[in-house]
């Protein structure tokens, strides 16, 4: 009788045990804290390290590798602090005493079965009857494991996938055995997507699963039309890039980062668990280009396994100046040469939709179409055969190309944006018959596609027999359900849309979603104007890559240079007003920031009733880079929340949460999470945080609701705010200086740096005393403008502009 289901308690009551502490397992653990799973993390015991040997000689895998994760980059804990929520231990020792208080388990030690088997012997013996074992294998089948526990500790035992590095990667394959029971899976999948935030993709129990399956299928693909055409790396991962809607890394790019050691083991595991025989169970239609290439042997045999080791298919090094530069390996002759910049400008002809570029991309005559053909063709046909064999249903596939690669497309969403019945015409023109469920999805129609219907709302997709549901998980609110037609009003940059209940959502949809004048106008109108119509509340918010990369820089950059100095006034003032009229207005608002949300998106948060962010949140005030100072509000919410705060404390003391904000807006500072956002002021500890970037939304909807049905009042729009004066503000002034005789602060810093404090003191009056939101946002306007007019900030403007990137002047 399998247990109860216990993974849907709150995390923090949650207990989790981590067995091995490499990479993965570190990296696992530090993810599971983040979510705030108290963890062990356990490794073995140092050869030759006695058991009468202190208990730190015998911890010393596992404590090392703790003692590594606040420093790791990309970082792997959410907020350093976070580290205090993992126990670090060895096997011999605290196995035992770890498991037997663990509600999961997941192992990530050595891909070996025999060792996997002897760990979950122990595993078993010591877990409860409640507790869930996991193995995070790559490729191990997940039933040969299961075959040698005891039948009780069988159906507990899952696969559990993670992609590297665990915190960034959207995936999470899991991977039931025939022994599995059904409870277990759906208590994890369920844990795997509210909880740790992945995007979980259920597998068959099949050689590598999905991603690595289809992932080193396209690999092996690109090999073979890299030798066949003669293309070089470069050429290689600019085609395999933008084009087809991957990331720039391409796909040499991506095998350095991903580790070419990692690639070699799948491929090998690949070709030992498959067969080539048409008739053989395990049957796999690209057996016969399972091999390592010449190139990747050679770069194995060296041990160049990629970034890890400083070079693999490209290698960092520095030149004779000392410049750091990044050369190409040259597959002809295996040596270390500079770039060679691709030439195609065949691909200069691509426009539209992301779609559209594929569509035309695949017919692109010369090198670069022949490349798509060779390698996209086969790989569209290779993943058709395998729907139904390792996956239920084609999403499931896509979703694990985009959520484990990257990629914008999964191979049946970039069959369709290239037509699949093209598609199949161009495959028999290249000896390739079309796979089964392909000839049934084309008896469809001529224009049959995998997909049909918008997500969130009519989605279907052809499992190869028939049109199936594609089913919204629980709770997640997808915006495309809701577009075009419950679109309420909207202009060219920003939109209203009524997501149900009673609650709007506005939608930035500007480029990068800047704050340009659409979206400013129309954040101004929202709030009355859902109030004529009956509205409850606002949800600000999106789901594209990014929340908001703050104003528009180049309607500023042109203002300034031509001095329109009214015209830019009206503009600063048209954006402070309307995020006054958020704050202050008659309708509760909650701001759902996401990724990037820096500058102005950052100032539009601050000025919510309620926060409710993704997790995985890069907000911070970052306008010193080109030369400004916020002044869309953001220097008055410092000084206002610093007052609020010291009101609960000693009021008027208000110089240490000052300098908090102070310090983070004058260098710049982003956050690497929202729990390093909320540390650094820009969250409050009542807003919310969401895991999952796909629930970020509906988690501010019910937010909203929340505030709505608490009889709404907006705060005091004249509400006293307590400033330092200048006995505060010239402490500031003298460290931000002391910062420039040290060399850490160029002239202009402290000059930007000046007049922040300016305003944040409330205009450096002689004694500390209160003031009002407007006073402090007509201190920000002029010290924004007074700045304009400098060349260096001219200067840092454009190279903005040029370089997008930052200019220290």
């Amino acid at each position: 009788m399998v247990r109860p289901v216990t993974l849907n308690r709150p995390p923090h009551q949650l207990v989790a045990t981590v067995l091995g502490a490499g990479t993965m397992g570190a990296g696992i653990a530090a993810h599971l804290a983040n979510a705030g799973i108290r963890t062990y993390l356990l490794d073995i015991v140092p050869k030759g390290v006695g058991a009468d040997a202190p208990k730190a000689a015998r911890n010393k895998l596992a404590a090392g590798a703790l003692k590594a994760l606040p420093k790791a980059k990309p970082p792997a804990l959410m907020l350093k602090g976070f580290a205090a929520r993992i126990t670090a231990g060895n096997f011999d020792d605290d196995l035992a005493d770890a498991v037997g208080q663990s509600d999961i388990v997941i192992e990530a030690i050595v891909e070996r079965l025999d060792i996997k088997r002897s760990v979950f012997k122990q595993v078993a013996a010591a877990a409860g009857e409640h507790t869930i074992l996991a193995t995070n294998t790559s490729g191990i089948p997940i039933g040969d494991i299961a075959e040698a526990l005891p039948e009780g500790a069988r159906e507990r035992l899952l696969g559990l996938h993670f992609f590297n590095p665990p915190r960034w990667m959207h995936l999470l394959e899991v991977i039931p055995s025939k022994f599995t029971a059904q409870a277990i899976v759906d208590d994890v999948a369920r844990f795997s997507d509210r909880v740790l935030g992945k995007g979980v993709v259920l597998c068959r129990d099949t050689p590598n699963f999905i991603g690595n399956r289809i992932g080193i299928g396209e690999m092996l693909l690109t090999f073979a039309a890299t030798a066949e055409g003669n293309y070089t790396i470069e050429e290689v991962d600019t085609l395999n890039g933008k084009p087809v809607g991957r990331p720039k890394t391409g796909s040499y790019r991506l095998g350095d980062m991903v580790g070419l050691d990692v690639a070699g083991h799948v491929i090998r595991n690949l070709r030992e668990a498959l067969s080539g025989d048409p008739s053989a169970d395990n049957y796999d239609p690209l057996h016969d280009k399972m091999q390592i290439s010449p190139a990747l042997q050679t770069l194995l045999d060296k041990g160049w396994y990629g970034d890890k080791a400083g070079q693999g298919f490209y290698k960092k090094t520095k030149d004779a100046s000392g410049k750091r530069v990044i050369l190409s390996l040259d597959l002809e002759t295996g040596e270390y040469r500079e770039q060679i910049k691709p030439d195609f400008p065949e691909l200069k002809g691509l426009r539209g939709s992301p779609a559209a570029k594929v569509n035309k991309a695949m017919r692109l005559e010369g090198r670069a179409g022949d490349f798509y053909r060779k390698v996209y063709l086969p790989l569209f046909n290779y993943s058709a055969t395998l729907t139904g064999k390792i996956c239920d249903t084609p999403k499931q596939i896509d979703d694990a190309m985009k959520w484990g690669y990257g990629w914008g497309m999964g191979p049946f969403e970039l069959m369709d944006a290239a037509g699949p019945a093209w598609c199949a015409a161009q495959m028999r023109e290249l000896g390739i018959e079309p796979a089964p469920s392909i000839v049934k999805l084309l008896a469809q129609g001529d224009d049959a596609t995998w997909y049909k219907g918008r997500p969130g709302k009519d989605q279907q997709i052809f499992d190869g027999e028939a049109y199936v549901d594609v089913e919204t998980p629980a709770g997640m609110l997808i915006l495309g359900a809701h577009k075009p037609e419950r679109e309420i009003k909207s202009n060219s940059s920003a939109a209203l849309i009524d997501i149900g209940d009673g609650v709007a959502l506005l939608e930035f949809r500007s480029k990068a979603n800047v704050l340009d004048e659409g979206v400013v106008t129309l954040m101004s109108e929202a709030p009355e104007f859902l109030r004529e119509k009956g509205f409850d509340a606002l949800v600000i918010g999106s789901q594209d890559d990014h929340f908001c990369r703050g104003a528009n820089l180049l309607q500023i950059g042109m203002a300034a240079m031509q001095k329109k100095w009214d015209e830019l006034d009206t503009a600063v003032n048209a954006l402070q007003q309307t995020l006054m009229n958020l704050r202050h207005g008659p309708l509760p608002v909650v701001v759902a920031p996401y990724g990037q949300t820096l500058g102005g998106g950052c100032e539009v948060s601050m000025h919510a009733d309620h926060i409710q962010a993704g997790a995985d949140l890069f907000m911070g005030l970052v306008e010193i880079a080109v030369g400004v100072l916020p002044a869309g509000g953001g220097m008055k919410e410092i000084a206002r929340r610093a007052s609020a705060h010291a009101a609960q404390l000693q009021p008027g003391e208000v110089f240490n949460w000052v300098r908090r904000g102070f310090e983070a807006a004058a260098t710049g500072k982003v956050s690497m999470s929202a729990f390093e956002a909320r540390d650094t002021g820009w969250l409050s500890v009542n807003d919310g945080i969401t895991f999952h970037k796909n629930r970020v939304v509906a988690d501010a909807k019910r937010a909203a609701l929340a505030l709505a049905a608490g009889n709404y009042v907006p705060p005091d729009r004249n509400e006293p705010i307590h400033v330092m004066g200048a006995p505060g503000g010239a402490n500031l002034v003298l460290g931000i200086h002391e910062f420039g005789w040290g060399g850490f602060a160029s002239e202009h810093d402290q000059l930007i740096g000046t007049k922040m404090i300016h305003v944040l003191s409330g205009g450096m009056k002689p004694i500390a005393g209160t003031v009002t939101a407007q006073d402090l946002l007509d201190l920000e306007r002029e010290a924004f403008l007074s700045l304009c007019g400098t060349e260096k900030t001219l200067a840092r403007i454009q190279h903005m502009l040029d370089k997008r990137k930052p200019l220290r002047n």
